[in-house]
């Protein structure tokens, strides 16, 4: 990596909302998140909606949202990673389902793609929610709080991606960190709090 002098002029005064900022591609670093973070290139934006509100936390930490899940202190992988990841997965579950109704049907579809009733996840939050089940530091039942969904869609999730991850050799390690509630966790990801933080 080099750093270079940029000697461009910029005006001053321009005021940029919060949403804007949320909308960023940005990762925040554990320490110091509201400093220290990575700035990803607009071609290569997180895949994970934001902000997806989850349970309001307790102490003062932040609402949880689809964007916290990802960070790599959960899944074990750098964000990078996880992009990779959900590029090679998603298309192999979008040709899965599209099987699979197709085996319903009988037959070619006769509506268009994207019509039709939305599934309770996205693939996206299969993947994440296949990921942060192995690492085993989540319960299923908070998993259906932070996702808003039930334990049978989460199962079923599951069943669905292992098979996947396996196939292309991605092995998830279990963490040691363990969570009982949203708050818990929004507490742990808090880059402000400085209270002990489970190891990883």
């Amino acid at each position: 990596m080099q750093a270079e002098l940029d000697s461009g002029q910029y005006p001053t005064g321009i005021q940029i909302s919060d949403e804007a900022i949320a909308a960023l591609p940005i990762t925040r670093h554990r320490f110091h998140g509201d400093l220290d973070y990575t700035l990803h290139p607009a071609s290569h934006p997180p895949h994970l909606d934001r902000p997806r509100q989850g349970e309001s936390s307790a102490g003062g930490a932040h609402p949880l949202t689809a964007y916290d899940l990802q960070h790599p202190v959960l899944t074990g992988m750098t964000g990078q990673q996880l992009r990779d990841l959900i590029d090679i997965v998603v298309p192999e579950l979008e040709e899965r389902r599209e099987q699979a109704r197709h085996a319903a049907r009988g037959g070619p579809r006769r509506a268009a793609r994207g019509t039709g009733r939305k599934p309770k996840l996205t693939h996206t939050d299969q993947i994440l929610v296949t990921v942060l089940y192995l690492r085993k530091h989540s319960l299923q039942q908070l998993l259906r709080q932070l996702f808003n969904t039930t334990a049978m869609t989460i199962s079923c999730a599951v069943k669905e991606v292992r098979p996947l991850l396996a196939a292309h050799g991605v092995q998830i390690p279990a963490s040691t960190a363990r969570f009982r509630t949203p708050a818990d966790l929004a507490r742990f990801l808090d880059p402000d709090n400085t209270r002990t933080k489970p190891a990883c």
